[in-house]
């Protein structure tokens, strides 16, 4: 039975507790409506490309927001596939029922989806069946447990996430489930993005993240180093997962601060109620946030589109009063001022 070492101390639970408020504040903004969809699709993107880059995935963040937005893609190379796969993966991870068990087929669906044609076909959705090693700077730095490890470790943990961890909070469980799969890395291959797309299920799961608005794998690639080091760090304590535990609550943290900023910025009045911006529409707003006002050619040139499509992002702003229209000329387009 996989019985995860830790111990609860004073930082975890203040991180854990901030976590909580941030949650709650974020789940009952008034706008949510509005503001949902934008930055779903925004941590989606965030998610795919973080967690691909940090392993060295070369695509830049508009890159990999173009191929989400696109329904058919030609894949011209592996970069590519890398990117899509992880983003089916997500995809399908959302797809699931909140009461939907996480079992070992569920993580195999996992590793099937995430290397798709990036591994031959036999070691594709299959647990390896030779060793494998992390090497960094030409130096080996990990030698996870052998082949045999690899079906009863994972089926282990599995059973401990459905069983015994039910009872830990979800910041938890997802830590130790990330941790647990990097260890016994039981896969050819996709190790590292198998353990953080099922962190992230975890969050899902256990309903920390109910609206799918976080992307926890921009914080492990912008302290790159600091994440493969918490992940040492580990080992180095003899298996006690308090540091990694700690960790990933700062990066939960982080996270959450990051999107309550973002949906102040994009505080709109209760008129836009029932309104769902689009990503045109949120880019609109922000940047008259800081301007007095736009003409037409303005928002033209901000947007990238033609005439008529500007009008067709502004007329719902117009119609809830998110956005006044001057009666000069030109026109004027501005934020319209709060009762």
């Amino acid at each position: 039975m996989y019985q995860p070492k830790y111990t609860i101390t004073e930082t975890l639970l203040g991180r854990v507790s901030e976590a909580e408020t941030l949650r709650t504040k974020i789940q009952t903004a008034p706008v949510q409506v509005a503001w949902l969809e934008s930055i779903r699709l925004e941590a989606l993107v965030r998610r795919a490309h973080f967690s691909t880059a940090i392993e060295g995935n070369p695509l830049t963040l508009p890159e990999v927001e173009a191929l989400a937005g696109v329904k058919k893609v030609e894949v011209k190379d592996r970069a590519q596939r890398e990117v899509l796969n992880y983003l089916a993966a997500l995809r399908w991870i959302a797809r699931q029922p909140a009461k939907a068990s996480v079992t070992e087929a569920a993580v195999l669906k996992l590793h099937r989806i995430i290397v798709a044609g990036l591994l031959e076909p036999k070691l594709v959705g299959a647990y390896k069946t030779s060793a494998n090693v992390i090497m960094s700077a030409g130096q080996v730095v990990y030698r996870p447990p052998g082949p045999h490890a690899a079906k009863p470790g994972t089926r282990a943990l599995v059973e401990w996430l459905e069983g015994p961890g039910r009872a830990t909070h979800p910041i938890v469980a997802s830590a130790c489930a990330h941790y647990e799969v990097a260890r016994l890395h039981p896969f050819r291959d996709g190790n590292g993005r198998v353990a953080r797309a099922l962190a992230t299920w975890v969050l899902y799961h256990r309903g920390f993240d109910t609206q799918h608005l976080f992307a926890v794998d921009q914080y492990f690639k912008e302290d790159h180093e600091g994440y493969y080091q918490a992940l040492q760090r580990v080992r180095q304590e003899g298996e006690n997962l308090i540091s990694w535990i700690e960790y990933v609550a700062l990066a939960v943290l982080d996270t959450l601060h990051r999107t309550c900023q973002r949906i102040e910025q994009l505080a709109l009045p209760p008129s836009a109620k029932g309104l769902s911006l689009t990503r045109q529409q949120e880019r609109l707003l922000l940047e008259l946030r800081g301007r007095r006002g736009m003409t037409i050619e303005e928002l033209q040139r901000l947007l990238g589109v033609e005439r008529v499509q500007v009008y067709r992002v502004l007329r719902p702003l117009v119609s809830k009063r998110i956005v006044d229209k001057s009666t000069t000329r030109p026109v004027v387009y501005r934020l319209a001022p709060r009762p």
